[in-house]
C-alpha cells in the first residue's frame, strides 16, 4: 500500500504527464511547468530518509528541468518558429492517419481523393517548416525537415501504388471495389454530415467526398463501357451520382451557413462537437481494458476528431473571445493524438501484421 509521501509524489508526476507528455512543445504553458517545478523542489525536503522516493522525486525534477529548457527553446524563436513547430505537430498526426487508413491496407479500395490531400498538405508543411527552419537557423526544428519530406515523398509516391492497383483490376473485379468505395464515401457523410448543423461542418471534407465520388462515379461508367451490364451497378451509378449532385448543393449551403453564423458561435459548435467525441473516447475506451474494443468505433473518433481539427484550423487559431479557438485546437489535437495512440496500440494487441492486398 503505498505511503502518503508516495501518493503525494504520483499526484505530482500526474500533472506533468497529463499536461506535457505526448504534447506540443510549442503549445506548452511555462508558467504551468514552472509551477510543478516549484511545487516537486518544495516537496523533496519532506522525504526526510526516502531514500528510494527522494531518488526517484529528483530524477522526476531534473525532466522536468529539461523538459522546460527545450520549451523555451522551442517557444523563443517566436511566433513564426511556434507556427513552423504547429505544423510538425499536424505531420505527425497526418502521418498516424496515413497509418491507420492506408499502410499495410489493400490498396483496391482506398480513399485516393484522402490520400492525395494528405501528399499535398505533407510536400507543402515541409516546404514552409524548411523555409523557416533555414531563416531561423534553428536546430531542433532544422532536424524534423527530413522527415518532413520522407513523409511526403510516401504519401506522393503511396497515391501513384494505389491509383496502378486499381486500374489494374479487370472490368468484373473493379465492381466490387468501386462498390466498397462508394460505401466508405456514404459512410463518412453519415460520420461527420448527416443531421448535424450546416454552419458546423467543414468544406473542406465534403469537397474531398465530391472528388473521391466523382473518380468513383467515371471507373464505374468504365466499367460498364467495359461490358459490366448488372443491374446492381447500374443502381450503384446513379446512387453516387445522384451523391455527387446531392453533396455539391450541401457544400454551397454550409458555405452559406458560415458566412452567417458569427465566429463565436461558429467556435462554440466546433468546441461542443469536440467535446462529444472526447466524452465518447472517455467513457469507452480511457483507462478500460483493451482487450474487446472495437477498433472501427474508435477510428471513427479519430476521423472525427481529425475533421474538427481542421475546421478549427481553418477558422484561425485567433478567433473567438480572446483566441478561444486556438486553445480549443491545442485541445483536440492533444486529445486527437492520444486517441491515435491508443488505435495503435490496441491494434497491435488484437490483430497480426496486416497485409497488402
Amino acid at each position: 500500500m503505498a505511503t502518503p509521501l508516495a501518493e503525494e509524489a504520483t499526484t505530482l508526476h500526474d500533472r506533468y504527464r497529463k499536461g506535457f507528455v505526448g504534447r506540443s512543445r510549442a503549445t506548452r504553458d511555462l508558467s504551468v511547468l514552472d509551477t510543478l517545478i516549484h511545487d516537486t523542489a518544495a516537496f523533496l525536503p519532506t522525504l526526510g530518509q526516502s531514500l528510494t522516493l527522494r531518488s526517484q522525486v529528483e530524477e522526476r525534477l531534473a525532466l522536468y528541468r529539461t523538459e522546460r529548457e527545450n520549451i523555451a527553446q522551442i517557444q523563443a524563436g517566436g511566433a513564426e518558429a511556434v507556427a513552423a513547430w504547429r505544423l510538425v505537430e499536424w505531420s505527425d498526426l497526418r502521418f498516424q492517419r496515413y497509418a491507420r487508413d492506408f499502410a499495410g491496407q489493400s490498396r483496391l479500395t482506398r480513399d485516393v481523393a484522402l490520400l492525395d490531400e494528405l501528399a499535398t498538405e505533407q510536400a507543402a508543411a515541409h516546404t514552409e517548416v524548411a523555409a523557416t527552419a533555414g531563416r531561423l537557423g534553428e536546430p531542433r526544428l532544422l532536424e524534423q525537415v527530413p522527415q518532413l519530406k520522407k513523409h511526403a515523398d510516401l504519401f506522393r509516391a503511396e497515391v501513384g501504388e494505389v491509383k496502378k492497383a486499381q486500374a489494374a483490376l479487370a472490368p468484373a473485379d473493379r465492381v466490387g471495389a468501386l462498390a466498397s468505395r462508394a460505401n466508405r464515401q456514404f459512410a463518412l457523410w453519415r460520420l461527420h454530415f448527416e443531421g448535424r448543423p450546416r454552419a458546423s461542418r467543414g468544406s473542406g471534407g465534403l469537397s474531398r467526398m465530391i472528388a473521391e465520388l466523382q473518380a468513383i462515379q467515371a471507373g464505374m461508367e468504365s466499367t460498364r463501357g467495359a461490358g459490366v451490364t448488372s443491374a446492381t451497378h447500374a443502381e450503384n451509378i446513379n446512387k453516387v451520382a445522384d451523391r455527387v449532385r446531392h453533396h455539391g448543393e450541401e457544400l454551397a449551403k454550409i458555405a452559406e451557413a458560415r458566412t452567417n453564423t458569427p465566429t463565436a458561435q461558429l467556435v462554440g459548435m466546433h468546441g461542443d462537437d469536440a467535446n462529444k467525441l472526447i466524452a465518447r473516447y472517455r467513457a469507452e475506451y480511457a483507462g478500460k481494458g483493451r482487450e474487446g474494443r472495437d477498433l472501427n468505433v474508435l477510428a471513427d473518433l479519430c476521423e472525427g476528431m481529425h475533421e474538427i481539427a481542421r475546421s478549427m484550423s481553418a477558422l484561425g487559431a485567433d478567433r473567438g473571445a480572446d483566441g478561444q479557438n486556438g486553445r480549443n485546437l491545442t485541445v483536440v489535437l492533444d486529445h486527437l493524438k492520444m486517441m491515435e495512440r491508443e488505435f495503435v496500440a490496441i491494434l497491435k494487441l488484437k490483430q497480426p501484421a496486416r497485409t497488402r492486398a
